[in-house]
């Protein structure tokens, strides 16, 4: 836990929304409120209709020195929810009631708060409050696993003991200095990969054989872009995506390249190389290449089989690793049958590659177009380190956390 100094210097200057919802702990949000300012932070209050039965506006905008918001719509220049929630470097939502928390999990955008978080790209803070039995519901429980697995939230673990209702159990409000202690590390966090250039490839390349007709592969890309969506989340300088995939929308301060053959690819990574710190090849690049490319389409009765010939393709983690200089990061991936951990280290001998991140494909439950993947990080030292079963958010976290610490 960070100290008060160590919060102080953290906090300062840090634009946060302190969201409040209807729980009887609202009162706390003022102490929250305080600590939060005090450490120099900017705090802006923002109160679901529900929260004004319990705690006045007037009070949280006296702490904060900035006006409440409790309406969802207001006259101004600037739409409030979408220009302070993307300005924002932290939300914290304490207390979090089960309403708020189950509407976020399902998108609803029925007051500012859950429309300014739908709409914001920083790290979300929940501290929940409620009673025991409400909080162990399996609904509940399973909308909160929801939100962590996005990797965006974060939790404050309720405490337990006697709650509002008189019963014991577990719902309480976390104490005051363990939220703020967790704001003090998400910042950190966040804060990861300041001033890094992040360069990452996606996708499987399309490799024409003629105007119609090409060579590929079945990945989707959705690894290399949530190692895009990590690298950002954690604050990284400038983010580089080369891509093949469309995917899922991108924060704007994502340079996405779009690329479809593996020579475009090569060619647009070179651009961006030579600067980059950490540089992650995910993308699944064609191993063989038609020699030649027809720009109609052949026909059957042209001798379709003669005319198609191969060759083995460029290996651009290779030509990466001859160019890496001092400083530079380079992961791998390698996409086997089986953990087949042998020819993934085969792969990194003599080269100077940091770490390959093998990805088993043989597994219907994960890889290639699935949402959840489950690797093994290898080290240039011969470390190994399993992830296990996750959503590929939370699999780019570990790789990254990886590569964090191997960095120090």
């Amino acid at each position: 836990m960070n100290t008060g100094g160590q919060t102080s210097s953290i906090l300062k200057n840090k634009k946060i929304i302190l969201g409040i919802t209807g729980s009887i702990a609202a009162y706390k949000a003022a102490s929250i409120c305080s600590s939060l300012v005090k450490s120099g932070a900017e705090v802006f209050c923002v109160l679901t209709p529900n929260a004004c039965r319990f705690i006045n506006p007037i009070t949280l905008s006296s702490i904060s020195g900035k006006k409440a918001i409790v309406g969802q719509y207001s006259n101004e220049e600037k739409i409030s929810h979408i220009s302070l929630s993307q300005s924002a470097d932290i939300i914290l939502i304490a207390p979090a009631s089960a309403n708020t928390i189950s509407k976020i999990s399902s998108g609803i955008c029925d007051n500012f708060l859950t429309t300014a978080i739908a709409a914001c790209y920083c790290p979300v803070i929940i501290a929940p409050a409620m009673n025991s039995c409400m909080y162990e519901n399996q609904i509940i429980q399973k909308n909160i696993d929801i939100l962590k697995n996005t990797g965006n939230y974060f939790f404050v673990e309720p405490g337990t003991g006697k709650l509002a209702c008189g019963s014991e159990g577990k719902g309480r409000l976390a104490a005051e200095e363990n939220i703020i202690a967790a704001v003090s590390d998400c910042i950190m966090f966040s804060n990861d990969l300041k001033n890094k250039k992040i360069l990452i490839s996606a996708g499987a390349t399309v490799e024409f054989l003629d105007s119609v007709r090409f060579i590929s592969n079945r990945s989707s890309g959705k690894m290399g872009h949530e190692l895009a969506m990590e690298a950002y989340f954690r604050g990284a300088g400038e983010v580089v995506l080369v891509s093949s995939a469309s995917g899922a929308e991108l924060p704007r301060d994502i340079k996405f390249i779009k690329v479809q053959s593996s020579n475009t690819m090569m060619e647009e990574i070179l651009k961006h190389y030579s600067d980059a710190d950490i540089t992650m090849m995910a993308a699944a690049v064609s191993d063989i290449i038609p020699v030649s490319k027809y720009d109609y389409k052949l026909k059957k009765n042209d001798d379709i089989i003669s005319k198609l010939k191969f060759r083995e393709n460029i290996n651009i983690l290779s030509m990466l690793a001859e160019k890496k200089k001092k400083g530079q990061y380079l992961a791998g991936f390698s996409a086997e049958s089986g953990e087949n951990i042998k020819n993934t280290v085969e792969k990194m001998k003599n080269k100077n590659i940091d770490i390959m991140v093998l990805n088993d494909i043989s597994r219907n439950d994960i890889g290639f177009e699935s949402d959840y993947n489950e690797a093994v990080i290898i080290s240039s030292n011969g470390d190994i380190e399993r992830t296990g079963k996750n959503r590929k958010r939370i699999i780019a976290r570990i790789i990254l956390n990886k590569i964090i610490n191997d960095l120090k």
